[in-house]
């Protein structure tokens, strides 16, 4: 994935890493940065597709590029959202001022409420 454009991408959230996020190697745990990309795509998903039942199905490989210690706050960036039939996949970036942390791919699916995939309905 290239670096994303700071004008075509979206900010969706904003973490602040502190103390008690920060694993034994002295930076932010990775379980906690994925925790934050998911609930920060979950959000982009919700809000573009206007879904109220929008679920993880994958993410592409995950890069973490840079680290992120105390004190830094990662915002966290979706951007070339592709609309399928039940599903939404788009780029999600974290960065820490310029430096990009980490970038993935997301695919969220829209659901019924047995669970079962169910088509976008775009402006609804």
């Amino acid at each position: 994935m290239n670096h994303m454009q700071y004008d075509s991408s979206k900010h969706v959230s904003a973490y602040l890493c502190m103390t008690k996020d920060i694993g034994v190697g002295g930076n932010l745990f990775g379980g906690t940065m994925m925790a934050w990309m998911d609930e920060a795509a979950a959000i982009f998903a919700h809000q573009y597709t206007h879904s109220t039942r929008m679920v993880t199905l994958r993410y592409t490989e995950l890069l973490f590029k840079e680290a992120v210690r105390v004190g830094d706050i990662v915002h966290i960036y979706a951007d070339n959202p592709r609309i399928g039939r039940t599903s939404v996949t788009f780029d999600l970036e974290g960065r820490v001022d310029t430096r990009v942390v980490f970038q993935t791919t997301a695919t969220f699916v829209a659901v019924d409420e047995a669970g079962r995939p169910t088509p976008i309905a775009l402006g609804d």
